[in-house]
């Protein structure tokens, strides 16, 4: 289990010591009861336990009562949204999530201005995200100055308010400071719009948002392969949306280790060499419930599909060595996993940032090579017409040569 708290807590302690120790419905009870008090850094720890597989049957439709019955917070907002969009113990109901957070925003939620903002973003609709995401920088959502610095790069135009931003993001420590600060201030300096106030924001409608989160983007998919396919798409992610979901890994980023089912234990993964980030359920928002979604649908599956979204990073040198995706029986916790949830049938990948060289995704075995820009993706199947293990999608990372590579990553299952 990750700790994902926020400040400690003698039922968040509790709960852990019991997890490890084998009694889960225990933990599990108390972490309700305090999500029901208003403990926001339990009901983080609540949603991620809930979800995993030693976790007892109902466990996550207990978990969502308990976090809608909560105390009206800003957190316990955050993660009602994922709730009701994912069906995350409950049946989906994205429209009415949405619908939710609108509201939450129009009252003053930061965190909800923010996400409305970025999502607007998503969906192309920039100039309606940027009265949004103002409001929200100026309530002191950091999430929306660092996604202001962003657009502003891109327009290549700067101002008063954006320098502040910029000096506000530095103070802030936010992860993805050292590079948008110096880039934000190095613009020239554009008109300085008119004021705005409360009446000039305009909030997007709930289902015309979703219906855009919902479709891919314009550009056509691009087919490097057939059989496996093997596909890449430039511009399937706004570059604000690379930059929140890279920030929001950020503190999760730990070295790639993997289980070993003979030991019971982890160890370093002999084949990659990087930072990894496996976002849980307790992390999880409207924003980055959107990314799965649309990285799920880019390789024609379903978010609840989805394995977590992961986030890797790799620093100069390290690599990712040849390897396939799909699962092999072990006879220990793979051969488990595919008996819950069936073969990893297929993989997306979005690369989030450009400060690297090499680095590049290869498949040798189809004399394929991938480098993208910012926002771009490729997705590939893993098995062939058979369901079967495809081992000519044998894929690598080559040794990043300078900079950071930062690439999100999702496996997609056969079952939900």
């Amino acid at each position: 289990m990750t700790d994902n708290r926020q400040t400690p807590s003698d039922p968040f302690d509790r709960a852990l010591a019991d997890w490890h120790g084998g009694r889960f419905e225990a933990a599990l009870s108390g972490l309700r009861a305090a999500t029901r008090s208003g403990d926001a850094g339990c009901a983080s720890l609540l949603l991620q336990m809930s979800a995993d597989p030693s976790a007892p049957g109902g466990a996550r439709a207990a978990a969502a009562e308990a976090l809608l019955s909560a105390p009206d917070q800003p957190l316990m907002r955050r993660h009602a949204g994922f709730i009701r969009a994912s069906g995350y113990g409950m049946t989906a109901d994205p429209a009415a999530a949405l619908s939710q957070r609108i509201d939450e925003a129009r009252g003053g939620d930061t965190q909800a201005m923010a996400e409305i903002g970025l999502l607007s973003c998503l969906s192309g609709a920039n100039d309606r995200a940027l009265p949004v995401l103002e409001a929200a920088a100026a309530a002191g959502s950091a999430a929306a100055v660092a996604a202001l610095l962003r657009l502003a790069i891109e327009a290549g135009q700067s101002s008063p308010d954006i320098r502040r931003h910029a000096a506000a993001l530095a103070r802030s420590g936010h992860p993805l400071a050292a590079s948008l600060v110096p880039a934000a201030n190095a613009l020239p300096d554009r008109p300085v719009p008119a004021s705005r106030d409360d009446a000039d924001l305009a909030w997007p409608d709930a289902k015309a948002l979703l219906a855009t989160i919902e479709a891919l983007p314009a550009q056509p998919s691009d087919t490097l392969n057939e059989q496996p396919l093997v596909a890449r798409r430039a511009g399937f992610m706004p570059s604000v949306l690379c930059d929140y979901l890279a920030a929001q890994a950020a503190p999760l980023l730990r070295p790639a280790q993997i289980f070993d089912g003979a030991t019971g234990q982890t160890r370093p993964d002999p084949h990659r060499q990087s930072m990894t980030a496996a976002l849980p359920d307790g992390a999880m928002d409207l924003v980055l419930w959107a990314v799965k979604r649309r990285m799920a649908g880019l390789a024609g599956g379903d978010f609840e599909q989805g394995e977590p979204l992961a986030v890797l990073l790799y620093r100069p040198g390290e690599q990712y060595r040849p390897h396939v995706d799909f699962l092999s029986e072990d006879g220990h916790a793979a051969s488990a996993d595919l008996a819950r949830r069936g073969q990893r049938v297929a993989t997306s990948l979005v690369r989030l940032n450009q400060e690297f060289t090499g680095g590049d995704t290869v498949f040798p075995r189809l004399d394929i090579r991938w480098t993208g820009q910012r926002g771009d993706a490729l997705s590939f199947a893993n098995i062939n017409p058979a369901g079967r293990g495809d081992p000519m999608t044998l894929h690598a990372g080559e040794p990043v040569q300078t900079g950071l590579k930062i690439l999100a990553s999702l496996w997609l299952r056969e079952r939900v």
